[in-house]
C-alpha cells in the first residue's frame, strides 16, 4: 500500500535539455506530496540522477537518432522505422512499469512512447507545430507529431502563452485540447554573483559530433581572444575533472548550484539555441551569443526568431566570429524577467495530482493498492 501518488517523470534522451527542465517538474512534485520515479537513458538519465540520487530510476529505449542529412526532420523521416519500433517497445515497457510499481500518473518530456489509458499521462513539448523545410515536409510531420500528442490527457508548454511568448509559432497554436502554458522551466537559481570571474561562459549540449565540432571551435578562437572563458562540456558521464589553459578553464559538467553561480560570474554566454537554454537564460537574465546546431531547423528559427527580438545575438557554426559576436553581444541591454511566474507550474501540477486521487471521475485508486 502506497500512500502518495506515484509518479513516473521521463525526459527525451536528444541532448540534456529535455531532462534538465523536468528537474523544477520533479521539485514541484515532491514539493506537494507525489512519489517521484525517473525514467530515460544515456546523458539525459545521467543528469536526473545526479540531481536526485535517492530516487530510483530506469532506462528506457534509446531513440538515438542519426544525422546523415543536414536536416533534422530527415534524419527523422530516414530513420522513422527504427524510431516507431523504438516508441512502441517504450510503450510497453511503460505499461508494465505501471503494474510493477502501481504508478499512478506519467509525466513524459516528448517521449512519443509514454502515452497510456491506465492512469493519467501528460507530455511536455514547446515543439506544437514542427519546423520543416517545405510544406509537404511540414504536413507529414506535423501529422504524426499532433498524433502523438493528442494520445495524452494534457499538454503542459513550458513557455508563456502571450507576447513574451520565447517559442514563438512553435507553440501557436496548439493541436490540444488540453494545453497548459506553464511558463519557462529552469533547473538554476538566481544567485547574486559573488565577483566577474568569467568574461564568456561557454554552454555545450546537443548531439554528437556536432557538440565536439563547436567545442573545438571555441577553443580554437577562443585562444586568441583577452577574455577569460569558461567552458562546459555537456558530458555528465565523464570524471568532473577540471583543466586549465591559460586563460581558458574546461570543465566536464555542472550541477545547478554550481552552473548558477557560473552564470551569475560572468558577463555573458555562448551556447546553443536549444529551447531549455533558452528558458535558462530568460529566467536568470543573462545576454547570449546563440549558436545553432546545424540542421536543427527548431534551433535555426529560435535563434533568428529572437535575434531578430534583439534578446541575444546569432551566428552560424560554419562562419563563427568570436571576437564579433563577443562585442555584440556585450552591446545588449539587460533582458527583463519580470515575467517569471512559478505558479503556473505549481497549479498545472496540482491539477494533474488531482487527477490522480481515489476521488477523481473515472481514475484509479492509488491509496487501495
Amino acid at each position: 500500500m502506497h500512500t502518495k501518488p506515484r509518479i513516473l517523470v521521463a525526459p527525451l534522451d536528444w541532448g540534456i535539455g529535455h531532462s534538465t527542465r523536468c528537474v523544477p517538474i520533479i521539485k514541484e512534485l515532491i514539493r506537494q506530496g507525489a512519489e517521484v520515479y525517473i525514467a530515460s537513458n544515456g546523458r539525459p538519465l545521467k543528469v536526473l540522477q545526479r540531481e536526485f540520487p535517492d530516487l530510483p530510476s530506469f532506462k528506457l529505449p534509446p531513440y538515438d537518432v542519426r544525422y546523415p542529412f543536414r536536416s533534422i526532420v530527415l534524419n527523422v523521416l530516414y530513420q522513422m522505422p527504427r524510431l516507431l519500433w523504438t516508441v512502441w517497445a517504450e510503450h510497453r515497457q511503460i505499461s508494465r512499469m505501471i503494474d510493477e510499481f502501481h504508478l499512478d500518473g506519467i509525466i513524459s518530456d516528448n517521449r512519443m512512447g509514454c502515452f497510456t489509458h491506465k492512469v493519467p499521462t501528460v507530455v511536455i513539448s514547446h515543439q506544437l507545430n514542427v519546423r520543416a523545410p517545405n510544406t509537404f515536409l511540414y504536413r507529414l510531420t506535423n501529422l504524426l507529431n499532433h498524433w502523438f500528442l493528442r494520445r495524452y490527457n494534457h499538454c503542459w508548454v513550458p513557455d508563456w502563452s502571450g507576447s513574451h511568448s520565447l517559442s514563438g509559432d512553435l507553440s501557436r497554436p496548439t493541436p490540444h485540447p488540453h494545453t497548459a502554458y506553464v511558463g519557462p522551466l529552469t533547473r538554476l537559481s538566481i544567485v547574486p554573483p559573488s565577483n566577474t570571474r568569467y568574461d564568456v561562459l561557454a554552454l555545450l549540449s546537443g548531439p554528437e559530433p556536432q557538440r565536439t565540432n563547436l567545442e573545438k571551435a571555441i577553443l580554437r578562437q577562443a585562444a586568441q581572444l583577452p577574455y577569460r572563458v569558461l567552458l562546459v562540456q555537456g558530458k555528465p558521464e565523464a570524471d568532473n575533472h577540471t583543466e586549465q589553459h591559460d586563460h581558458i578553464q574546461i570543465v566536464p559538467f555542472l550541477d545547478a548550484p554550481a552552473l548558477s553561480q557560473a552564470i551569475a560570474n560572468s558577463r555573458m554566454i555562448i551556447c546553443r539555441s536549444g529551447y531549455s537554454t533558452l528558458m535558462d537564460l530568460a529566467a536568470l537574465g543573462k545576454k547570449a551569443l546563440l549558436i545553432p546546431t546545424p540542421g536543427q531547423t527548431e534551433q535555426e528559427y529560435l535563434a533568428e526568431y529572437l535575434g531578430g527580438r534583439g534578446a541575444f545575438v546569432r551566428q552560424d557554426q560554419r562562419c563563427i566570429d568570436l571576437a564579433a559576436g563577443i562585442a555584440e553581444v556585450m552591446a545588449l541591454p539587460d533582458p527583463d524577467i519580470s515575467q517569471i511566474n512559478p505558479d503556473l507550474l505549481a497549479s498545472a501540477v496540482r491539477t494533474f495530482l488531482y487527477a490522480t486521487m481515489p476521488s477523481a471521475p473515472g481514475k484509479l485508486r492509488w491509496a487501495a493498492v
